[in-house]
Order: structure tokens, then sequence, then C-alpha cells
């Protein structure tokens, strides 16, 4: 009995024990199970790398008109608002009659000043330019007679200075110096008389060549008129008495009657004829008249001077050796003197001469007066115009208002009054691309349009510009609608993709990892052998990413082979080294 009862509670305890024993393993085997990482694992295939470019934008004009008019005039009303549509000759804005009316008024009188300072200024131009001529003749004259003047005292001491040594060699000689000396006079005398001779002769000889030039003119001059009419012959033209022949040269200004077989000018026209000839010869003719004035006054200092040693020699003795050394050095003093003086008065009077002669500052004030009058007369067209027009300014062309500067009772200002949409010129798509999608998107691309407001799209549009400078955080893109797609300033989206080329390893982009230093890496399922057996572990793998969109990853080929198990996924954090086990 005791010993069936110790077997049947050995076998009790050997039951629980093996119980336990299972409870344990069954246990261990949960928590080994729970502690290994659940992954989802891929491996590396082919493809491309799509880039998707979406931009938001509206529909903008081509092209945008600025509406302006005359600053400084009252607006008296406004008849747009922004936004609103208009057609071309629709009234804009309207001036306030009464102050353009004004307007106008005022620019007539500031023109009116405008152009009598112009006339006082050409007034005063001309006015000094003749002061400047006046000056030049007067300082040339003033030249001419100041070096005649002392010319001729040169002359004469000259003259003085010959009679001197004369007088002195003639003492010497043994001869009377008084003699010497008249005879010196008489010579001087002499040589003035054929000089003056001379000039007299070259005067006449002119003023024959001047006659003579004159009737050469008219009787070129008459060989060219046409031949007249015939008209009735007068019966008193006839008449050759003296009395009448005198009235004809008092009546010089009235037309000469011609005969039939006459071509002579008129006498009229043969003194405009000897005149012009007399002026082309006044600078000859005024030159040969002062070469006769000149040489007739040599001629009577040296009588004067010849009767005034005659004179002299009557009420005094014979000089003595000294006093012909002292006549003769007095002399030369003179002579030296009057040397001096004349190049004085050169210098002096050619100076005045040459100051006269500089022009005078450039003066502009006319020509700028008239180009400020021109100016006005441009702005006070465009008053008139506005004034024909009853002061309404109206739209140039068929467009909408896009910006409005103007407010009833403000003066209008030079910068633009009101901003007009030119609906004749079409609209385009314009957007933001952002900066890290620039690159994925160019001029030409054909891209998708599509209205925010219905939802239609509109395909293959291509790029219009691309702007090359960054601005507001991304580029400005634009494509150029079609006729009748979207309505100015509807809103739009932009969608272009873009495929790169063929890769042979590409991973979604959630099997890509950063390390520390920044460097991508991929984790991958390799079996490993422990002391509890094979087992499956997360190894790291450094990788280089080629390219890249939202979801996959172009990876360089080598670094993983095709066979890899990538893990794209897992049901905890995992680590490099982790036990993993694929789903």
């Amino acid at each position: 009995m005791y010993l069936k009862n110790g077997t049947g509670r050995l076998w009790k305890w050997t039951g629980i024990f093996f119980a336990a024993m299972i409870g344990f393993t069954l246990l261990s085997r949960a928590l080994y199970q729970n502690s290994i990482a659940v992954v989802t694992a891929t491996v590396p295939g082919n493809g491309t790398i799509a880039h998707r470019v979406q931009v938001s934008g509206k529909a903008v004009q081509n092209q945008e008109l600025a509406v302006t008019t005359v600053a400084g005039l009252r607006i008296a009303s406004v008849q747009v608002n922004e936004g609103q549509q208009v057609e071309q000759g629709d009234v804009l804005f309207t001036l306030d009659m009464d102050y353009l009316e004004e307007t106008i008024t005022k620019q007539e009188q500031e023109m009116q000043k405008q152009k009598l300072s112009i006339q006082d200024a050409w007034s005063q131009s001309n006015a000094s330019a003749q002061q400047r001529s006046n000056a030049q003749a007067q300082a040339e004259e003033n030249y001419q007679s100041a070096v005649s003047q002392a010319q001729t005292v040169l002359d004469r001491a000259k003259r003085d200075l010959d009679r001197a040594q004369a007088a002195l060699d003639a003492f010497y000689d043994g001869t009377s110096a008084s003699q010497a000396e008249e005879n010196a006079l008489m010579e001087s005398c002499q040589t003035a008389k054929t000089a003056y001779d001379a000039a007299v002769s070259a005067l006449e000889q002119l003023k024959q060549e001047i006659e003579a030039e004159i009737q050469r003119a008219i009787a070129e001059a008459e060989q060219a008129q046409p031949a007249p009419e015939e008209e009735p012959k007068d019966p008193t033209l006839q008449q050759t008495d003296t009395t009448e022949a005198a009235e004809e040269t008092q009546q010089a200004e009235l037309p000469e009657v011609q005969t039939l077989d006459s071509r002579t000018l008129t006498q009229a026209e043969k003194e405009a004829i000897a005149q012009s000839v007399r002026d082309g010869y006044a600078g000859q003719l005024a030159q040969a008249e002062q070469s006769v004035q000149q040489t007739q006054q040599a001629l009577d200092d040296a009588n004067e001077a010849l009767e005034t040693f005659r004179q002299e020699q009557a009420d005094f003795p014979t000089l003595s050796e000294q006093d012909l050394l002292g006549n003769l050095e007095k002399a030369q003093e003179n002579y030296e003197d009057a040397q001096a003086a004349l190049e004085q008065a050169k210098t002096v009077y050619g100076r005045a001469v040459e100051s006269a002669g500089l022009p005078d500052a450039t003066n502009s004030s006319a020509q700028i007066g008239q180009i400020t009058y021109d100016q006005m007369a441009l702005a006070l067209d465009k008053l008139n115009a506005l004034r024909e027009a009853e002061g309404k300014v109206l739209a140039p062309v068929d467009g909408i208002v896009t910006a409005s500067y103007l407010k009833t009772g403000d003066k209008t200002t030079d910068t633009t009054a009101v901003l007009l949409a030119d609906l004749s010129q079409g609209c385009k798509f314009s957007g933001m691309v952002a900066e890290e999608q620039v690159q994925y998107i160019g001029v030409g691309d054909r891209v998708l349009i599509q209205a925010e407001s219905n939802g239609k799209v509109y395909e293959d549009l291509p790029v219009t510009t691309l702007s090359g400078t960054e601005e507001e955080g991304g580029y400005r893109i634009t494509v150029q609608l079609p006729a009748g797609t979207l309505s100015l300033g509807a809103a739009a989206q932009l969608q272009f993709t873009r495929k790169s080329q063929p890769y042979a390893c590409c991973v979604p982009v959630s099997a890509l990892h950063l390390d520390g230093q920044n460097q991508p890496y991929v984790l991958v399922v390799r079996e490993v052998n422990t002391v509890l057996g094979p087992q499956l572990q997360a190894q790291k793998v450094s990788v280089t990413v080629l390219d890249r969109n939202e979801t996959m990853a172009a990876l360089e080929e080598g670094a993983v082979s095709p066979q890899d198990k990538i893990i794209v996924s897992s049901d905890r954090t995992i680590e490099p080294g982790s036990r993993v086990r694929v789903e």
C-alpha cells in the first residue's frame, strides 16, 4: 500500500516537471520571436526616375498698356474700376473742362512770354555782334592812324638826321654847310614831289580802271538782257535839246524807254552795276587815296622844311663844328625816339586790334529758348487735343483695367493713370518654379495646364520663358495660352514630368538611411552563424545615390547585388546588426 502510494507521487511530480519544462520552452520561444524585428525587403531592379514638376499660377496678360495724360489737370470723374472690362473708345476718366481752359490760357501766355524772351535774346546777340564788329573796325582804324602818325614823325626825324649829317659832312669837306643842307632839302622836296606825282597817277589810273570795268560790266549785262517788246515810240523822245537831256540826267531813277532794236539798261540798273563794281574796288581805292594823302603830307613837310631852313639861314649866322655836332646828336636822339614811338604804337594798338578780334563767349540762350518754346508748343497741342475731346480720355484698345491710380478731384501726374491689359494680345500662364525643381524643366518643354475652376486640361503647351535669375524663392515660368482657353486672372496648375535615363539599381526611397557623416546607406538582410545557429541580421551597406525623386532612388552599381534583399520597412526601429525576420 505504501509502495503504491509512493509511486503515484513520483509520477505526479514527474509530470509536473515536464509540464513546467514545456511551458518554459514555449515561453522562451515566444520571447525570442518577440525580440526579432519583422521587416519587409525587396531586391534592386531596373527602372527610371520620374521627376514631377507642379506649379501653381494664373493667366496674365501678354501686353499691358499704360494710359497717361497731361500732368497737372484736375480729374472731374472716373468711369472705370480695377478688373472692369472695357472696349476701345470707352471713356476711362474725364477732366475738368474749366480747369483745362484755364491751363490752356496760361500755356498760351507763357508761350508768348517765351517768344518775347527769344526775340530779346536774338536782339542782344545781334547787338553784341554789331558792337564787336564796330569795336574791331575802330581798333583797326586807331591802329592805322597811330602807326601813320608815328611813321610821319619817324620820317621827319630821319630827314632831320640826314640834314644834320650832311651839314657836318659838308663842314669837314670844306663846303658850305648851309648850301649842302639846302641842296639836301631841295633833293628831299624833289623826291617827295616824285612820290606824290606817282601816287596821284596811280590813283587816276585806278579810277580809269574802275570806270572801264563799270562800262564792261554794263555791256555784259546788256548783252545778257532779253530783247524788249515793241512799244509805241514817244515823239517827245525825239527831241534832242540840251534842256531835256539835263532833265533826263536829273531823273536817273526813272526807267529809260527802249527802242525796238535797243537792249540798253535803265539808269537805275546802270548805277546799281556801277556801285557794285566800286564796292569791289573800295579797298584798293581807299589805299590809293591814303597813299596820295601821305605823299602830299610828305611833300608839304619837305617844302616846309626847305622854307624853314632858308628862313633860319637868313636870320642866323653859319654854324660852327660844335653846333653841327650838337645838331647831329640831337637829330640822332629824335630819330631813335621816333623809332621807339613807332614800335610802341604798333604794339599797343596791335594788341587792341587782337583783343577786339577775339570771339565772344558762346551764348546759346536764344537757341535754348527756342527749344523750350517748341516743347511748350507740343504741350499746348496735347491740351488742345484734350479740349477737342471735351476732356474725355478713352481706352485705346479692348482690355481689362488692371490698375487705376485716379481719384476724383485730384490732379493728374506725369506717371501712369490707368493700366489696361490688352485683350487683343491674348494671355499666358505665369507661376513660380521651386528652386529644387527648376533643373527638371526648361524653355520648350511640353507641359499640361489644368484650370482650377472647372478642371479642364490643356495639354502639349510649350514653356515660353523661364527666368534665369532667382526671385521670390523661385524662378518665373510662363506658358503662352491659345485663344479661348483661360480667362484673364483664372487660377491654374502646371504639371510636367521628366524621366531620367534607365538605371540598373533602383530601390524605394524608404530604403535609404543617413549615417552620422550624412552618408547614405541601406540595410541588407544577411544570414550569419551564431551560437544559437543561423540567424538573419540587418547589415549596413554604404551606397552612392545617382538620382532620386519622392518614391524611388537610383544607386550606383556594385555596392549591392541584384540578389540582395534590401530592407524597405520594419515594424520597429532597427540598427545595423539587429536580428530581423523577413515577413
